[in-house]
């Protein structure tokens, strides 16, 4: 019998694993943003970056937001993650949301 042979794929994982994730190049980043909720001031500056996801495909870059009160000084209260680059676009609006959704930041034992 003699038909046609079948195909043969490779398939994603039989490659080389891709390059690992990086931040896009172009503007320049936001250092701090300072806003108001309820009347008390708040300053939002990015504390640090990784990685989340599983697997060679799966991983995505993150940022630890901070958030503080100026009146209380540059140690940060707050902390939440956002994906690497949005920092700069979120409008006052976003700011607040994820300000109301942040953790506590562990102070370390004296």
């Amino acid at each position: 019998m003699s038909g046609a042979r079948p195909v043969v794929r490779r398939g994603l994982a039989d490659g080389p694993p891709p390059a690992p994730p990086r931040p896009l190049p172009g503007a320049e980043p936001v250092t701090e943003r300072a806003f108001e909720v309820d009347g008390i001031d708040w300053v939002a500056s990015p504390g640090g970056r990784g990685t989340t996801g599983t697997g060679a495909y799966g991983l995505g870059l993150v940022e630890a937001i901070h958030f503080r009160r100026p009146a209380l000084g540059e140690r940060p209260e707050r902390e939440a993650l956002l994906p690497v680059g949005r920092f700069a676009g979120l409008y006052p609006e976003e700011l607040r949301a994820l300000l109301a959704g942040s953790r506590e930041v562990v102070k370390p034992p004296r």
